[in-house]
């Protein structure tokens, strides 16, 4: 019995050890695929993400192996004057660079020449020998040398045989730009405006023609895709789409460079004589709306616009700065009135006490005891159109303005243009804020009829003036002349803006702008115009305090505005000065000013003298 116990138990062991044997396999089995099945799903996953999530970027790179990309720079357009002169175009400058491959015989070949080629370049680049020292390491491959460097110089380094005989160029390699220069310095900077550089660090235009137009003036980058064989070869047979590049818009502008320069000259001196804050002029040919001059001062150069002291430099005044005016609202507020037929042109204002009670006029109770007064505070008598101008009559033409329905009075200032803007093509173009008519009231019509409380841009102001010089018509400023492509040339052509007054109107205003003049209206400053037919208006404005009510009491605006010759105007100019300090009335300022850059471009108006 022990025997067969032994023997049982001895086959109970093995029956055990190969279940052992079977659980052992089964496990090792379960494990393989585990194994195959993770690598089964990496490989779909890793499949999923090379077709599915990254297609396009490996699709990229297997293309750039049989396929390359050419971009071509197209040209910017250029910017000329009316007479040809060009004042902004595009010329080629080149980056410098030292380059070597890592080839010995070529390294061995530049270091034992090093020191030569040190000495050669320094002296054609005009830089130190130790800037180009501390950058040819021994294991230098490429090294900036200098930027923007002109063509002059870049064939000199191309030509130099520094290393022997036929060796030009060894060693250098040049990278060709396109610089942005202005042939004639600051003139008509503050209409060309500049190329500088946005947040991202991408050439873009700023202010001017060329912030406004910069689309057009940049043109377009063309695109050249091309395949290539297995040893880099151009597959000429194979089909591809290239885009060509779209040269930038040519400008051509209305101004005048003779004039111009002329009188940019003469505001500097005068701005800089008078400590004027700033000064403006604006030339325009009334019949048309062409701008023959348009000029601030201070000025800057677009080369260098970076230089300037304060950023308001690089704003064009003219456009951008709305300001109260003053007197020059005087003939609008007449013109309306004679167009109105509440006056005509034999009225006659009878000032005998030098001021007009505002309290009386309006019934106003806030307003006792304010009134609006004459220049001098003294009264002027029975005086005509032409007296108020001359005397700058605030409580006659505040009378003439009430004589007006108010209605009819606030369309007929939209006519003339105000609080309507221009769009002459020219960043930073603003427009006055003329207050709804729902919201104005008797003071406001008396304010405004003499420029208090009402305000434009000098382009607005010269255009609502202009329309006395035009026989009640007012046309649209412009100041470009032609745009042209590839394609077409588009010509600007004049356009009316409206007639706010007739004929007859315009021709009594003038007349007596004129007779004004001859009556001593300018001041005793100006002398020679007496010898020309003028037409003209003063104006000198208080400057609004910002932030609270009221004026400043020791700043003004001085402006005048006028035209010639009367009967058959070619020109109309307005000038202001912003704070000038020697005087406080523009007969001392502005009207100088006026004088001085009128008879420097006379003649070349062909404006003929009094006989």
């Amino acid at each position: 019995m022990t025997s067969l116990t032994h023997l049982h138990k001895a086959n109970i062991g093995r029956g055990q050890s190969r279940k052992n044997k079977k659980k052992g396999s089964s496990s090792n089995t379960k494990t393989l695929m585990y194994v195959i099945s993770f690598f089964a799903f990496i490989v779909v996953f890793q499949t999923f993400r090379w077709q599915i999530l990254y297609a396009e970027k490996f699709k990229d790179l297997s293309e750039e192996q049989y396929k390359s990309t050419q971009i071509s720079i197209a040209p910017r357009g250029k910017i000329s004057a009316s007479d040809g002169t060009i004042l902004a175009v595009d010329e080629p400058v080149w980056n410098i660079y030292a380059t070597l491959s890592n080839e010995e015989d070529e390294r061995e070949k530049f270091f034992k020449d090093k020191e030569k080629f040190i000495s050669e370049v320094s002296g054609i680049l005009g830089v130190e020998r130790e800037e180009i020292s501390s950058k040819l390491t021994e294991d230098f491959v490429y090294a900036s040398l200098k930027k923007q460097v002109s063509t002059e110089k870049k064939k000199a380094l191309e030509n130099a045989e520094i290393f022997g005989e036929n060796t030009q160029g060894f060693g250098l390699y040049f990278e060709r730009e396109e610089k942005r220069i202005y042939p004639n310095g600051t003139l008509a900077a503050h209409i060309l405006g500049f190329l500088g550089k946005d947040s991202e660090g991408k050439t873009t235009g700023q202010y001017g023609i060329q912030g406004y137009y910069f689309g057009d003036i940049n043109g377009r980058s063309g695109y050249t895709y091309e395949e290539k064989d297995s040893y880099g070869n151009v597959i000429l047979t194979s089909e591809y789409q290239p885009v060509l590049p779209r040269e930038g818009k040519d400008f051509v502008l209305t101004i005048k460079p003779n004039l111009q320069s002329k009188a940019e000259k003469i505001l500097e001196e005068v701005v800089r004589d008078t400590r004027s804050k700033s000064g403006s002029v604006v030339i325009m040919d009334p019949k048309t709306g062409a701008i023959l001059v348009m000029a601030n001062f201070p000025t800057y150069s677009p080369a260098e616009y970076w230089r300037v002291p304060e950023t308001s430099i690089l704003k064009n005044k003219a456009i951008s700065d709305v300001y109260e005016y003053g007197s020059i609202q005087k003939p609008l507020t007449v013109a309306i009135a004679l167009e109105s037929k509440v006056i005509d042109k034999d009225y006659k204002c009878d000032d005998s006490t030098g001021f007009l009670d505002l309290y009386k006029v309006t019934g106003y109770e806030d307003l006792k005891g304010s009134k609006v007064y004459t220049w001098n505070r003294k009264p002027a008598g029975i005086i005509d159109i032409a007296d108020i101008f001359r005397t700058s009559n605030n409580p006659c033409t505040a009378q003439i303005a009430l004589k007006v329905d108010a209605q009819k009075y606030y369309a007929k200032l939209q006519e003339f243009g105000l609080g309507k803007f221009i769009g002459i093509g020219l960043q930073d173009e603003s427009t006055n804020y003329l207050k709804p008519f729902d919201y104005w009231t008797k003071l406001d019509v008396i304010t405004s009829a003499f420029g208090q409380g009402i305000s434009a841009t000098v382009l607005q102001a010269i255009s609502a003036q202009s329309v006395f010089a035009n026989d009640g018509v007012r046309m649209r400023p412009y100041i470009i002349e032609q745009i042209i492509d590839e394609d077409e040339t588009i010509s600007i052509k004049p356009q009316v803006l409206s007639q706010p007054i007739s004929k007859e109107t315009a021709q009594i205003v003038k007349e007596a702008m004129g007779v004004a003049v001859e009556r001593g209206m300018l001041g005793g400053m100006v002398k020679e115009l007496k010898n020309y037919s003028v037409a003209a208006k003063t104006g000198t404005a208080q400057i609004a305090n910002i932030g609270e009510l009221g004026y400043k009491s020791d700043y003004t605006n001085d402006t005048v505005v006028g035209f010639a010759p009367i009967e058959n105007p070619k020109m109309i100019m307005l000038v202001r000065l912003e704070e000038p300090q020697t005087a406080s009335f523009s007969t001392l300022t502005a009207a100088p000013l006026w004088e001085k850059i009128f008879l420097a471009i006379a003649d070349d108006l062909e404006i003929p003298r009094k006989n």
